[in-house]
């Protein structure tokens, strides 16, 4: 698949694994039919990944590394395999989550100790939340 896979995910229907590959700055989409691995270069040391509940979108939090900090979600459509849009975030972009209705986005950001809440339909950042030291995941209960 690549050098320094980080975070999988499968979608709902269980025909598809997706994958950041740290290292080469890529998203790793595996179809678990047929085998076929497709990749998209994404942002800059991509680290969690999370696929929205329709399984329309992946949502890779690109991190990069402390010396290089990058700043950035990347949104890839599952079914054209191609990025939707780039959204700006804070500095080392790393715990991911889409709300259970899709319309929003929030990423924690690691070396700057915020979350960003992101507007899915904008595709960019409507808020930041500052929060303790080095947010690294982020949950939200149904």
């Amino acid at each position: 698949m690549g050098t320094a896979p980080a975070t999988t995910g499968v979608t709902s229907d269980g025909n598809t694994l997706i994958a950041t590959i740290n290292k080469d700055n890529a998203l790793a989409i595996i179809d678990l039919k047929s085998g076929e691995i497709n990749k998209v270069d994404v942002g800059n040391g991509p680290v969690q990944v999370y696929i929205e509940p329709n399984n329309q979108f992946a949502y890779v939090a690109n991190q990069g590394t402390e010396d290089n900090p990058d700043n950035s979600v990347t949104k890839v459509d599952l079914k054209s395999k191609k990025i939707s849009a780039t959204i700006d975030t804070g500095e080392g972009s790393h715990g991911i989550v889409t709300s259970t209705d899709s319309k929003f986005t929030y990423v924690t950001n690691l070396f700057e100790d915020t979350v960003s809440v992101i507007d899915n339909e904008q595709n960019k950042t409507i808020k930041t939340i500052k929060v303790g030291k080095k947010p690294n995941g982020i949950s939200i209960m149904p």
